[in-house]
């Protein structure tokens, strides 16, 4: 039996391709970022390490709105898994493969537009 990774439900697909013009220009690199690392969705499994990861370099208002834009989760719901996160942290490994995941992806240029 073939184990299938559960993928966060993102919104349609035609939306998704224009979405990043639909943030701020502050967070539409990211979603780029984002999309290009997981392009079929992100896994739930790096859902949280991904939070953890960018919850540095956002806030939490635009971090929440990134997520939830990427995702097709709600803004709100979005917002509570990143104090979740932030009060307790994913495992150090999940998040190094996050990191490393989105490094070749571009997460140092969209660090420095901060």
């Amino acid at each position: 039996m073939r184990k299938t990774s559960k993928r966060v439900s993102a919104p349609p697909r035609s939306s998704r391709l224009n979405m990043p013009d639909a943030l701020p220009p502050t967070l539409s690199g990211a979603a780029r970022m984002l999309h290009s690392a997981y392009p079929g969705g992100m896994p739930e499994t790096a859902y949280a390490p991904v939070l953890a990861l960018l919850y540095e370099h956002f806030s939490d208002r635009n971090l929440s709105e990134l997520m939830a834009a990427v995702t097709g989760k709600d803004a709100a719901a979005v917002l509570n898994d990143i104090y979740a996160c932030a009060s307790s942290k994913p495992e150090a490994s999940a998040i190094a493969t996050a990191r490393r995941l989105l490094e070749r992806h571009g997460l140092q240029a969209i660090c420095a537009e901060e």
